[in-house]
């Protein structure tokens, strides 16, 4: 029957209509459309492309997916603040921890949530696990494709490498000693000036660790003083504009990784106008100090003997080499020092300064260990007026403060999620001991695998029964002769460092710093919660912001206090 003939029928306007589509596009878009129906059959809960969840044995793979789109409409509700709990959710649901979602952005992702997953693909078969370009993608325009936290292959083990040769260097160990000597000589000032002796005064105690991180990183990096940090409170109150657009680019990075399509929405919307902005400040400045001390090696070229004066900067900069004095040695390129230098602040500056925020946390919601803290500080250091200023190994000599930092880091751990590249087919096999007969995973090229130390300090497979639980000792042993000493639970457990070749670089120098902000201004002084009705601001406890790291969503209100004890 001719379609002519049926239009006098009951089905004649139906009919007109298939007749005048077919008029307009011929039957390009009813087989377009039968395409489309054919692909949803093909993948009911799906990306196009990915494997079915059937040839994943022992993988939770979770309900509620589309035809098409997969997990996306799940990954985009879960917001990038709230995502945690639900991720250990997902994690809870398989006793391996392991979870597999495809959406749109990403393709299929399988999160494994095990030391003994991550052994494999951290070091056993590290090449075929890259970083990936997806998350190039994602921080390369703010932290270059080349940069040791984002690249993969030769420059990522070129850069490595110098890296590794400068923490190990006396000279720059020596540099970072006399920065943070500085700062905390200022950090004490201030608190000094918040406090009087009679009464509190109040800080948003959060500001100052950043700003504390930020201008000592600035001058470890390259010798400069960002002016964020000085005696005076009202310091704290003044914006840092290469600070406000470092946390905003990394917001924006951090929304990148759960919106499909980020890339073409940022060409046109404010977001991505911010992002522009926030990179051009960031440049500008970096750029402008670094061709002033390009500048600077020249002119000490051409007169080696000219006398060095000037601030308490530059004669403390006499003392050793700072990060641009070793990359310099080996390029002049300012394009390739920008680099190195701003990725070297992103994994120093934020971590050290989150890691902080939530030990004093912890501190105030467990204050029991705040005296333990201070007699064992006062034991192997006294008590100086002005407070204890560490030397950089110094940190070794206090177990129980350090434990105090590490079970803080533990439970909020500064990059809360990370994943990485398949580069070819794979079965992840569990590394090491595996009492809890953890099955092996299979992946596949062009998928990405993913995991959560945020998730996994709290697996009680990994970490006890008490795995919630602010609780130091887990990290403490003694010696037959009843010395207390730090425990070592093997980086793959103690995951919060990275592990691996990734092993963080600058694990050292966090913990010297840290420790040594701990040293300087906890036996001095006292830290409060303070209550809404004194302009307290912050969730008890305290919610997480949006961001590649792990930051304090609004930062807390404490009261300060001169220690009379």
């Amino acid at each position: 029957m001719k379609l002519e003939d049926a239009s006098s029928g009951s089905l004649g306007p139906v009919i007109e209509v298939i007749q005048s589509i077919l008029n307009r596009t011929g039957y390009i878009l009813p087989a377009l459309l039968l395409f489309i129906i054919a692909l949803a059959i093909k993948y009911p809960n799906r990306l196009p492309g990915t494997i079915d969840p059937k040839y994943r044995p022992g993988v939770y793979f979770p309900p509620g997916a589309d035809p098409l789109i997969g997990h996306t409409r799940m990954i985009v509700g879960f917001g990038s603040e709230g995502q945690f709990e639900n991720f250990k959710a997902l994690s809870d649901a398989t006793p391996a921890g392991s979870w597999n979602v495809s959406f749109l952005g990403t393709s299929s992702m399988t999160f494994v949530n095990r030391p003994e997953y991550l052994e494999y693909i951290q070091k056993t078969n590290f090449d075929n696990f890259p970083k990936g370009s997806q998350f190039t993608g994602r921080l390369g325009d703010l932290l270059g494709v080349t940069g040791i936290f984002v690249a993969d292959g030769h420059p990522w083990k070129t850069q490595r490498k110098q890296a590794s040769h400068m923490f190990s260097n006396r000279e720059f160990n020596t540099w970072v000693r006399a920065v943070i000597h500085n700062e905390l000589d200022d950090i004490s000032a201030l608190l000094d000036n918040v406090t009087t002796k009679n009464g509190p005064g109040k800080l948003i105690l959060p500001e100052l660790m950043f700003r504390y991180t930020l201008s000592s990183f600035a001058k470890m990096a390259f010798a400069a003083n960002l002016n964020c940090l000085s005696p005076d409170p009202d310091s704290l109150e003044r914006p840092v504009p290469f600070a406000v657009a470092f946390d905003r680019a990394q917001a924006i990075i951090n929304d990148r990784f759960i919106t499909p399509g980020w890339y073409i929405w940022e060409k046109f919307n404010k977001t991505g106008r911010d992002m522009r902005s926030s990179i051009k400040t960031i440049r500008e400045f970096g750029l402008d100090i670094i061709h002033k001390r390009l500048a600077e090696r020249q002119d000490e070229k051409k007169d080696p003997l000219a006398p060095v004066e000037g601030t308490k900067k530059e004669q403390l900069k006499k003392e050793g080499k700072d990060l641009l004095d070793f990359f310099m040695d080996l390029t002049t390129d300012p394009e390739e020092l920008l680099i190195v230098v701003l990725n070297f602040i992103i994994a120093g500056r934020d971590t050290t300064a989150q890691s902080l925020s939530w030990l004093f946390y912890e501190l105030m919601a467990h204050p029991e260990h705040v005296p333990k803290i201070r007699k064992e500080i006062a034991d192997k250091f006294g008590e100086p007026e002005g407070g204890v200023r560490l030397d950089y190994e110094s940190f070794r000599e206090l177990p129980y403060t350090v434990a105090c930092l590490h079970e803080a880091i533990r439970l909020h751990p500064a990059v809360p999620k990370n994943g990485k590249a398949v580069t070819k087919d794979d079965v992840i096999i569990p590394q090491g001991p595996n009492p809890d007969n953890l099955p092996p995973v299979r992946v596949f090229a062009g998928e990405r695998v993913g995991w959560s130390d945020w998730v996994m300090a709290r697996t009680p497979a990994i970490w006890g029964a008490d795995c919630e639980e602010y609780n130091p000792s887990r990290f403490l042993e003694t010696d037959e002769t009843g010395k207390l000493h730090l425990k070592n639970f093997g980086q793959w457990k103690s995951h919060y460092f990275n592990a691996g070749p990734r092993l963080c670089l600058g694990m050292n120098l966090a913990t010297y710093e840290a420790t040594a902000f701990i040293a300087a201004v906890l036996p001095r002084f006292d830290f409060e919660w303070a209550t809404a009705a004194q302009g307290q601001k912050s969730a008890w406890p305290p919610q997480y912001a949006n961001s590649v790291t792990h930051p304090i969503k609004d930062p807390y209100l404490v009261n300060v206090t001169r220690n009379k004890a």
